[in-house]
C-alpha cells in the first residue's frame, strides 16, 4: 500500500511591505555612503539656527537605523527647543522621534503639535492586523536591548518580548556549509582598512580576486548575510569603513503584539494631526511659517532622511551647507517584509527561531523569523533584500506573498 503523500502547506493569510514605494519613507533605514562618515549624522542633527532642527535615527551617531536611536534624538531636539524658550513648537512626523519630541516638549510645558503625512502614526513602525493578530511590517525588534530606552518602557507596560538570536540562524537550501573560522574577522579587517572613499563592492572585488584561504562562494554568502541583509543598499554605494554599523544581534527581542503597543502608549495625550504633510518651512527672525500658513516658534523635523534628500520639504532659507552635504552622503537601502500564516508548520523547529535562505544570484538573500509562538498559528515573518526584490516585489501583494512562500517552502523541503 502506497504511503499517503503529505499535503502541501496552505497559505491562510499574508501581508507585504512596500517601503521602497512609500513616498513618506523612500526606503528602510539610513546608511552611510562611500563618501560619508559618522560626522555627517552629527552634522545633519545639529541645529540649523535657533528655530529649526532635524532629528531621527539618521542623526544618531551610534544608534542609527534603530527605533531607540530615533527616540533619543527626538528627546534631545525637544530639550534644545524648550531650552531656547520656545513655547509653541511644530513636530513634523509621528514616528518614534516625533512622538518622543512631542512627549518631552509637553513634559516641559511647551505646546507641541505633531503633523503626520500618513493617515496613521508610527512612521516606519507599522503594525498590521492579520488573521486576528498584530504583526510589524516595519521595525520589528528592540535592539541593543540592555541599553534601549524603549525596552525599559516596554517592561514598564508589561509587554511580552521574545529573544531572537541573529548569530545562530538555520540556513535552509543552498549555502548550508556554514561560516569558515576567521571569515568574519577577515571581512571586518578588510573593511576597516579600506581607503576612505572605498565602497563595500571595492573591497569585495579585491578579495574575490584572491579569496584564499576561503572560497569565493563562502565570502559572497557571508557578505550577503551580514551586509546586504543588514542594509539593503547597493554595495557599490555603501561605505566600506562606515556602512557596516553596529546594532543588529545585540540582545534583539521582538514584541508580541507589535510596536503598535508602544506607539499607542507614546502618542496618548498628544495633539497629532494625521494626513497633514509638511511641505514647506520658512524661518524668519520672529518664528517659523509652515506650509505658508501656520506659525510656530520653532520646528523639529523628524521625517525620514530620503524624503528630505528628495526635496520633500522646501526650506527657506535653504538648509546650511553642512546639512545639505550630509544629505548627499547619507542614504537608505531597501529591505522589504512579508508575513505568512499557514495551516500547518512544515519547517524544522530551530532554537533561535531564525532561518536564512540564499538565492541563486549574488545578493539574493532572505531571513525568516518563526513567530508561531506568539499565538499558536504557524507564522513566518520574512525579510528580503538585494537583487531578489527586483523580481519578487512586483504585482499585487498576494502575488508577492505567493512567490516569497514558494522560496521558503522549496528551501525548507531541501533541508
Amino acid at each position: 500500500m502506497l504511503a499517503a503523500m503529505p499535503k502541501p502547506p496552505r497559505l491562510l493569510a499574508s501581508a507585504v511591505s512596500r517601503w521602497g514605494d512609500d513616498p513618506w519613507a523612500r526606503g528602510s533605514w539610513s546608511l552611510i555612503g562611500r563618501h560619508g562618515t559618522p560626522a555627517d549624522r552629527i552634522a545633519l542633527g545639529a541645529p540649523a539656527g535657533d528655530r529649526l532642527r532635524i532629528a531621527g535615527e539618521a542623526t544618531h551617531p551610534t544608534r542609527a537605523g534603530m527605533t531607540h536611536g530615533a527616540y533619543e534624538q527626538g528627546v534631545g531636539a525637544a530639550v534644545w527647543a524648550a531650552g531656547l524658550g520656545h513655547r509653541r513648537v511644530l513636530v513634523a512626523g509621528a514616528g518614534m522621534a516625533g512622538l518622543a519630541a512631542a512627549r518631552e516638549l509637553a513634559a516641559r510645558g511647551v505646546r507641541a503639535q505633531v503633523w503626520e503625512a500618513r493617515d496613521r502614526i508610527g512612521g516606519r513602525t507599522a503594525g498590521i492586523d492579520l488573521d486576528g493578530f498584530t504583526f510589524d511590517l516595519g521595525a520589528n525588534w528592540l535592539q541593543q536591548y540592555d541599553d534601549n530606552v524603549l525596552a525599559r518602557i516596554a517592561e514598564e507596560l508589561g509587554l511580552t518580548v521574545v529573544d531572537t538570536d541573529f548569530t545562530d540562524p538555520l540556513v535552509l537550501g543552498s549555502g548550508r556549509d556554514g561560516v569558515p573560522d576567521g571569515l568574519e574577522r577577515a571581512l571586518r579587517t578588510r573593511l576597516a582598512q579600506a581607503p576612505p572613499q572605498a565602497s563595500v563592492a571595492d573591497v569585495l572585488a579585491a578579495w574575490l580576486a584572491d579569496p584564499a584561504p576561503f572560497t569565493a562562494g563562502a565570502i559572497r554568502r557571508f557578505v550577503d548575510a551580514e551586509i546586504v541583509m543588514d542594509s539593503g543598499a547597493p554595495l557599490t554605494w555603501l561605505s566600506a569603513r562606515h556602512g557596516f554599523e553596529p546594532g543588529v544581534g545585540e540582545g534583539d527581542r521582538w514584541i508580541v503584539g507589535g510596536y503598535r503597543l508602544l506607539v499607542e502608549h507614546l502618542a496618548a495625550g498628544l495633539q497629532v494631526r494625521r494626513a497633514r504633510p509638511v511641505r514647506s518651512v520658512r524661518v524668519d527672525a520672529d518664528g517659523v511659517t509652515v506650509n505658508d500658513a501656520a506659525r510656530f516658534d520653532a520646528v523639529i523635523v523628524t521625517v525620514p532622511l530620503p524624503v528630505l534628500a528628495a526635496g520633500g520639504i522646501a526650506f527657506e532659507p535653504a538648509l546650511p551647507a553642512a546639512h545639505r552635504a550630509a544629505l548627499g552622503r547619507l542614504g537608505a537601502g531597501r529591505v522589504e517584509k512579508v508575513v505568512l500564516r499557514f495551516d500547518a508548520r512544515f519547517w524544522p523547529e530551530h532554537p533561535a527561531g531564525y532561518y536564512r535562505v540564499h538565492g541563486p544570484a549574488p545578493t539574493d538573500v532572505s531571513e525568516w523569523l518563526d513567530a508561531t509562538a506568539a499565538d499558536g498559528v504557524p507564522t513566518l515573518v520574512g525579510l528580503f533584500a538585494g537583487a531578489w526584490l527586483d523580481g519578487l516585489w512586483t504585482g499585487s501583494d498576494a502575488e508577492v506573498a505567493r512567490r516569497a512562500a514558494a522560496i521558503f517552502t522549496e528551501a525548507a523541503a531541501a533541508g
